[in-house]
């Protein structure tokens, strides 16, 4: 139920203050205000006389809803000699959407003095809304008139640096590290030296990145997580190990469930379930093996490595798994040819309660390709829409597309293929590759071939399993004009893998 809006009996400027307060928090809670604001604005303008306090507490009131903000502008080109925390209040207001940001930025053009909060606010504006290039120039131009000295802050910089991380410019990162350096900005300021460090990482300069790591005068656990976090994202895997063995040792700084979380993924990906077991252990020993978030990362990391009996000790051990620990167990039972399991889990969690995501689905899907079920992974798939509301995905679409082409049909995988609302991806066509090696479907699997070249035109296992399906009915014409093909573009097959026998892995 809706709260009815004051009435307001506004004479003098005393009670126009009063009637702001009360208002105010009604319209940023609620548009239905907007009325009572546009009211209160005409009864200040019947005013004998008003100041420009007022006026900027007006701005303020019909600034705080994007349906009030038109009579925010016809409020602002009526003030005689507007202000800076005039134009700052609509310039924020308008910058909180992209479809305003234009006005905000002629309001910014506009104004006849701007402070650092004017230039925070528009930089912000640019680098939140995916224009990082616009949020360069603009501090460019900040710093580079003298005038604007007193505007350059650590607040500003941050939104410069994010941009130059968005746009994976490391030339402008690399100025911004060596202005903010000169004039001492945010030197101790731990948010900035994390964001320099960011923006090298980003930018593919993980050394640059150490660099600025090792000077932080302030190292705590979320700058050493993160530091581990970007030697393994770069993939240098090894000096990430190594900088958490650091962290544990002569560093003397106790990891938190993130760490954990991060080195676990790290230890799944190369499946090192040794490593993984003795961080497990460490886990233990801290107590942090009670985070649902750690947990969750172990049963990604054992069932990475194959071993499901203690994905299922872990997950018994939890005291209430959540979404994320139930998608785990779905998928990794999936994932090492136990789709029995995964679906008895998929049942278990509907009954837990919690409600599925679009993850969750694709565990489900893939056990059905595994297990053959096919009618049961179209049902399954119908439900994602019909019963939980959420959008088919491309992974979906490439789980069904497995699902069939597994089985052998064709068509209907063809038919989903063409009427299917998003772009089909990479997984898909190899996973209808890999369908038609096994059915020999020449034809399908041409299809299925060329787009993978588009997508991945250097990834030999495209050529090698179309070169097995033409040997596997004779084509051996064809064969040699794949092989041709990856002598010209210096394509090597990958090791161990024949022309005979090659599997095209799914990404279900």
């Amino acid at each position: 139920m809706k709260t009815k809006s004051p009435t307001f009996s506004v004479t003098t400027a005393s009670q126009l203050h009063d009637a702001i307060d009360r208002l105010l928090p009604l319209l940023r809670a609620d548009a239905y205000h907007v009325p009572a604001a546009r009211a209160l604005a005409a009864a200040a303008a019947s005013l004998p006389s008003s100041n420009l306090l007022l006026s900027n507490r007006l701005l303020h009131l019909l600034s705080s809803q994007s349906a009030s903000l038109p009579d925010a502008l016809s409020l602002l080109s009526s003030i005689p000699n507007p202000d800076r925390c005039s134009y700052n209040t609509l310039i924020a207001a308008l910058s909180r959407s992209q479809r305003h940001l234009p006005s905000a930025r002629a309001l910014f053009d506009r104004m006849p003095q701007r402070d650092h909060f004017s230039w925070s606010t528009i930089v912000s504006a640019y680098s939140r809304h995916g224009q990082p290039l616009d949020a360069l120039a603009l501090y460019r131009r900040m710093h580079e008139d003298p005038e604007n000295a007193g505007a350059d802050n650590e607040f500003t910089a941050s939104s410069a640096l994010a941009s130059a991380t968005a746009a994976r410019c490391a030339r402008a990162g690399r100025e911004l590290h060596c202005h903010v350096a000169r004039k001492g900005i945010g030197a101790d300021d731990a948010v900035m030296w994390s964001a320099l460090a960011d923006m090298y990482a980003k930018c593919g300069r993980v050394d640059d990145a150490r660099k600025v790591f090792d000077g932080m005068p302030v190292r705590d656990v979320v700058s050493w997580t993160a530091m581990v976090e970007r030697y393994f994202d770069a993939g240098r895997v090894e000096e990430g190990f190594m900088l958490f063995l650091h962290m544990l040792g002569p560093a003397g700084v106790r990891p938190n469930e993130f760490t954990y979380a991060g080195v676990l993924r790290a230890c799944a990906e190369l499946a090192v379930e040794s490593l993984g077991r003795q961080v497990h252990g460490r886990m233990l020993k801290s107590s942090i093996g009670d985070s649902c978030f750690a947990e969750s990362a172990l049963l990604h990391m054992y069932s990475k490595c194959g071993d499901m009996g203690s994905v299922e000790c872990v997950f018994e051990q939890m005291t209430k798994p959540d979404l994320v620990s139930w998608t785990a167990m779905i998928c990794g039972y999936a994932q090492n040819g136990q789709p029995e399991e995964a679906l008895h889990y998929f049942d278990m969690f509907l009954r837990s309660g919690i409600r599925p995501d679009h993850v969750t689905f694709v565990g489900v899907l893939s056990a059905c390709a595994h297990a053959g079920l096919v009618e049961k992974g179209l049902e399954v798939f119908h439900l994602i829409k019909d019963e939980y509301g959420i959008q088919h995905t491309a992974d979906h679409y490439a789980c069904v597309i497995d699902l069939l082409s597994r089985s052998g049909q064709f068509e209907r995988a063809e038919e989903m293929i063409n009427k299917m609302p998003v772009k089909p991806n990479k997984f898909l066509w190899a996973s209808l590759l890999g369908g038609c090696r096994i059915h020999k479907n020449v034809c399908l699997a041409r299809r299925a071939a060329e787009a993978l070249f588009e997508i991945e035109p250097e990834n030999p296992a495209t050529y090698v399993t179309l070169a097995n399906i033409y040997t596997s009915v004779g084509l051996f014409d064809e064969v040699e004009g794949v092989r041709g093909i990856m002598e010209s573009k210096g394509i090597r097959k990958v090791p161990a893998s024949s022309w005979e026998k090659s599997a095209c892995v799914s990404g279900c």
